[in-house]
């Protein structure tokens, strides 16, 4: 059967652990996105402060509600065109991946970033020369990986560097690490000329990419004019499909559900837990 996660900052519960935690306990979910910035923006200094203390804290408040970090966010712009702006976010990233023992996580996640700072739709960020330096600071955080024995998750976007299926499958084969990991979005890669394309999307990179996958969203949208989120069994995802594409390549694999609305986040965490045990 799937395994079932969230994102913990989803329930919008901020520098109260104790009530995070036993909100995502009492929906039944074990496993979480944990983002200290957002959910503990006063403990961690809005996730730029992070100690070995507050690890154990977190980690320990976890385990006492049976809960895991599967991903300790980390999201920063690896290619912020201030580039004192930008060494200070890899800087922050490795500390992440030294510490994320502590929390009990395994991998530290972040989406590629963008040469605009408010990450505006900008096509400069497809150019060779943007992916390439964007895939060079990965292999610089991947290299601090290897050291400390954690993972790196990456993210890709449409408005970033790493956008596509052929650009993941550029970055993985650059840095050619078993350190690196792919969270796989499949809406987010998600644009005008393949917008009808999700469930293809999803297969493809589950075959292509196999057990570089760690982690797969899922979100519900709609994409007329605009790509819109939207509450679970509100929108055009078909969960059961999803579920079974990814069942097929992963039976036991993580799926996190990802940006849901704080309104009928339960009664989607419901419905989406009653489709994985229907699929079995």
């Amino acid at each position: 059967m799937l395994t079932l996660g969230l994102r913990a900052h989803d329930f919008m519960i901020s520098d109260d652990l104790e009530q995070l935690t036993q909100t995502i306990a009492d929906n039944g979910v074990r496993v979480v996105q944990f983002a200290n910035g957002i959910s503990l923006p006063h403990l961690s200094q809005n996730g730029r402060g992070i100690s070995a203390g507050l690890g154990l804290q977190v980690n320990q408040m976890m385990q006492a509600k049976k809960l895991q970090i599967g991903v300790l966010s980390s999201y920063i712009n690896l290619i912020d065109p201030d580039e004192t702006k930008q060494a200070a976010n890899i800087a922050q990233f490795k500390q992440y991946l030294t510490l994320a023992g502590t929390y009990g996580a395994h991998l530290v996640a972040t989406e590629p970033g963008s040469l605009d700072p408010e990450f505006k739709p900008t096509t400069r960020n497809y150019t060779p020369e943007v992916v390439q330096k964007t895939i060079a600071n990965v292999q610089t955080l991947v290299a601090t990986a290897e050291k400390v024995g954690q993972l790196v998750g990456i993210e890709a976007g449409i408005n970033h560097p790493i956008h596509s299926l052929e650009t993941i499958d550029q970055l993985l084969k650059t840095v050619d690490s078993p350190n690196l990991k792919i969270i796989l979005d499949p809406v987010n890669l998600l644009n005008e000329d393949n917008k009808g394309d999700l469930y293809q999307i999803l297969e493809e990179g589950l075959a292509r990419f196999g057990d570089a996958i760690y982690a797969v969203h899922v979100k519900d949208y709609q994409f007329e004019t605009t790509k819109d989120i939207m509450a679970p069994g509100t929108g055009v995802m078909d969960f059961e499909r999803f579920f079974k594409i990814m069942a097929h390549y992963q039976p036991a694999g993580l799926v996190i559900l990802d940006e849901a609305p704080r309104e009928g986040l339960e009664a989607g965490i419901q419905l989406l837990q009653q489709t994985i045990a229907k699929i079995g």
